[in-house]
């Protein structure tokens, strides 16, 4: 787990402060939300989803038919958002299997990432020769000095991003089509379970979905004030893997016994009278 928090934190400590700070806000919001109450207002947020990808949807629209780009924007988060919750009983178990698929690729991807890392091999042998350089054992300024080598220094997060994204496949050696094996393996094994136990599934990929944005904005939002949190702790890592499975289960838990979805008001009403 080491080596791959250490280059998500790399590729975040490129971004200046103030889009570190908006990205970081940003995805503590996204996450707080889904991590406690993702099933209960799984209606507004596949609408919010729905009109994100409508914006951009109508933007692209927008390059072909050149009338006014808000009336795009507009129509096509409408148009999509309206989309959206029709079929949101759909969408919703589409976006578990892929939650359940990218969990089971990121783990495997961290556990061959960590194994990668030559052990006999000094980092600075590394560096003499040029070659493949693994993130564990540098520190945040060599780090992002890497990351300007493999980018060319490309100061675009873009760029810098299909940079990382290069290293890290060339990283994983032939163990790289394995991690594919195990984004389907986990997209199976989640359809499957949606298909038995569709409401504990569903929580608890909302759950995983909003414990990532919380960690993910939190490391951003501290990188913004000049703390990098995954290098400080040093070899007490592991304590963040470990905080991520407690909030995890403890987002899964508030959303199965407190925080249900919300039930129709007719539906209400009918068991209320039902009652008395």
């Amino acid at each position: 787990m080491d080596e791959l928090l250490l280059r998500t934190e790399t590729l975040l400590a490129g971004l200046a402060t103030l889009p570190l700070l908006g990205i970081g806000v940003g995805a503590i919001v996204v996450g707080l939300v889904l991590w406690l109450g993702g099933t209960r207002y799984s209606t507004a947020i596949t609408g919010v989803l729905g009109a994100v990808a409508g914006s951009v949807a109508g933007l692209l629209v927008n390059q072909w038919l050149h009338v006014n780009p808000w009336l795009c924007l507009f129509i096509g988060a409408a148009v999509l958002a309206g989309l959206f919750i029709l079929v949101k009983n759909i969408l919703v178990l589409v976006l578990a299997v892929l939650v359940f698929s990218a969990a089971s690729g990121t783990g495997y991807l961290a556990v061959v990432l960590d194994r990668a890392i030559p052990q006999s091999r000094s980092q600075a042998e590394a560096q003499a020769n040029q070659a493949l350089q693994y993130f564990s054992g540098m520190s945040l300024t060599d780090r992002l000095n890497y990351m300007n080598q493999i980018s060319r220094e490309t100061q675009t997060f873009t760029e810098r991003l299909k940079a990382l994204l290069a290293n890290t496949w060339e990283a994983l050696g032939p163990n790289g089509w394995m991690v594919v094996f195990a984004l389907i393996g986990g997209a199976i094994l989640g359809a499957l379970l949606i298909w038995l136990i569709a409401k504990i599934v569903i929580a608890l990929a909302y759950s995983l979905v909003g414990t990532a944005g919380i960690f993910i904005g939190a490391q951003a939002a501290l990188l913004a004030v000049g703390v990098p949190l995954v290098s400080d702790l040093g070899a007490r890592r592991w304590l963040l893997p470990i905080a991520f499975l407690v909030m995890a289960v403890i987002g899964w838990v508030w959303q199965l016994f407190v925080a249900g979805e919300k039930k129709p008001k007719k539906e209400l009403h009918k068991k209320s009278g039902e009652s008395h």
